[in-house]
């Protein structure tokens, strides 16, 4: 990866000194310039001290705005990602803990609100208001949903002196004379299936619609007043600089505008940073081209780190990562090894796209049922790890209870795909533990969940 990206450097560094032998005599004119606006200089400093001025106050309020749209964008998505946890949380344990964390958050902090509310302050084009109309309808349905589930494993708990806004949550004739079980099973579907998992990424995507479509308006006009700020700064100084020593400027304004910003642009380079905008209007747009080639060098390089931790096929962790992350998590964390049973009978009846097809829907199925701090890795052909952090052996049945609706779900032949079974074993870690004698204690569960016939799951502790 090292080679590819001294590659890249090499190639911006050649395009940029070849663009500066091509302008660099258009800087002759300056001479000629500074003759003829020697009489205007006194009057275009006073002008340019103003501009300079009020271009620089734009520019603070315009970077406040900026700011408080990345903040509002953070803190929207990480509002709902918070809420989820904490319903699905008061769904799993019944603890009210939860519940009132869920409430307060909703209610009394107001994040999403609040994020929403500056979304709304700033936006000034049609498609932003609409895509921020359309997260705040869809944040509140799916608020309304989160409330029905608390409200269904609130009765089948029994809890009294419930908050008035689950008291007020609907739910309909059929639902409200479900029994305990039941409202229990409901509850749990309402805020794991996957009606609700495609509206919270809609909710996010036109969150991220919103903001982007603000952010983008706010770079390009920091953009533009940046480059009339330079422009002022640039003209404020050549024109104190040749109203003091007009005759003797030429060597002096080559320096300033063109050797100077070349050296110091001569060490970024070479320190492998972006450049600072100055000098002459072509260097400028000189440092704008090479910014634009280092920022999709960056770009570039985040692909190749991408590419060297994730799966090609799924997306998810590869073996590589895995093998990191249980070296520092294998005391705290609870491994989860699941394997594809007959994996091998998919790929000859139906051909290696359905098997593929099969190992993605697995992975996503994984994915999605567990914690947004939990690692899911693909090991091997049909082999796939879970790191479930900070796990002890009090969440077994949690544990339990997820690898269930896994497997419901990959039983479901709805979406096209045959049903599968999947067989897993699950180890503790604790601090004793080495990486090796984890994964060992978790992949002699899953021999004994296949030497039991398979399709099913066996607990180290249980052996």
């Amino acid at each position: 990866m090292s080679d590819r990206l001294t590659a890249l450097k090499d190639r911006m560094a050649r395009a940029l000194l070849n663009s500066l032998r091509k302008v660099s005599p258009r800087m002759h004119n300056v001479e000629l310039v500074i003759a003829v606006v020697s009489a205007a200089l006194v009057v275009a400093i006073l002008f340019a001290i103003g501009f300079v001025h009020s271009t620089y106050a734009r520019a603070n309020r315009i970077n406040k705005q900026y700011e408080e749209c990345q903040k509002a964008a953070q803190d929207l998505q990480e509002t709902s990602d918070y809420l989820t946890e904490e319903v699905r949380a008061f769904v799993s344990t019944g603890d009210r803990t939860h519940m009132d964390n869920y409430l307060f958050e909703l209610e009394s902090n107001d994040r999403r609100g609040k994020a929403l509310d500056v979304l709304r302050s700033h936006a000034n084009s049609a498609a932003a208001t609409k895509a921020l109309e359309e997260a705040r309808t869809q944040s509140n349905e799916l608020a309304q949903t989160e409330l029905r589930a608390m409200r269904l494993t609130a009765e089948a708990y029994g809890m009294e002196d419930l908050p008035r806004q689950i008291i007020t949550a609907h739910l309909s004739d059929v639902e409200a004379a479900l029994n305990k079980s039941r409202k229990l099973a409901f509850a749990d579907e309402l805020v794991n299936r996957n009606a609700y998992t495609l509206k919270k990424f809609a909710i996010k995507e036109h969150g991220q619609a919103c903001s982007t479509l603000l952010i983008n308006e706010l770079q390009v006009r920091l953009e533009e007043n940046n480059d009339l700020l330079s422009t002022y700064i640039i003209a404020l100084q050549v024109s104190v600089v040749a109203l003091l020593i007009v005759m003797l400027v030429e060597t002096l304004s080559t320096r300033f505008l063109l050797l100077w910003p070349i050296s110091m642009h001569e060490t970024s380079i070479r320190d492998g940073k972006p450049l600072v905008p100055g000098g002459a209007r072509e260097l400028r747009t000189l440092t704008d081209a090479y910014n634009d080639m280092y920022e999709r060098n960056n770009t570039t390089t985040e692909s190749l780190r991408y590419e060297a931790r994730n799966d090609a096929l799924t997306g998810l962790l590869n073996r590589g990562a895995y093998d990191e992350l249980l070296f520092l998590h294998k005391r705290s964390s609870a491994l989860i090894l699941v394997d594809i049973d007959y994996f091998k009978q998919f790929n000859d009846e139906f051909g290696h796209e359905m098997g593929d097809a099969i190992l993605i829907e697995v992975a996503a199925t994984l994915y999605a049922s567990f914690r947004s701090n939990d690692y899911v890795c693909r090991i091997g052909g049909d082999e796939f790890a879970v790191i479930m952090t900070n796990a002890t052996p009090d969440l077994r049945d949690v544990i339990a209870h997820k690898i269930d609706k896994v497997a419901a779900f990959l039983h479901d032949t709805s979406n096209g795909l045959p049903s599968v079974n999947i067989s897993v074993g699950v180890a503790f870690g604790n601090p004793q533990s080495t990486e090796d004698g984890l994964f060992k204690e978790a992949d002699t569960a899953l021999y004994d969940t296949k030497r039991r016939g398979r399709n099913g799951y066996t607990f180290a502790n249980e052996l």
